[in-house]
């Protein structure tokens, strides 16, 4: 009868035991990532780390964004100037806005003839 105790308080141990093990060896799961948002207009500033975009929307005040530029932005670097039209996809995280892509867009005026 001891020994069948004994056998059952042993087996309880083992099993609280893994059953911490299991708790604390799992990290917590980390929080999902915003989902991507889009803003357009116009680059006013352009720099390797940042740019800002600038947009004006018929009945809203003109509204300007900065977005930082990291090593995984796809964006075409030769092309990209200020007083480009572009389309930047973007993730809002705690250290500001990302950049995840910056599209450059058609202009909106004609091309002059020759």
């Amino acid at each position: 009868m001891l020994n069948r105790v004994l056998r059952f308080v042993s087996m309880a141990l083992l099993c609280g035991m893994m059953t911490m093990l299991a708790q604390t060896s799992d990290p917590a799961p980390s929080p999902p990532l915003p989902r991507p948002q889009f803003f357009a207009g116009t680059v006013t500033e352009l720099d390797q780390q940042h740019i800002t975009v600038s947009r004006k929307l018929v009945g809203h005040p003109p509204e300007s964004r900065s977005f930082q530029i990291s090593a995984h932005t796809r964006m075409n670097r030769s092309a990209v100037k200020v007083k480009s039209r572009v389309t930047v996809r973007y993730r809002h995280l705690p250290e500001g806005d990302v950049a995840l892509e910056i599209q450059l867009r058609p202009s909106t005026h004609p091309p002059r003839p020759l």
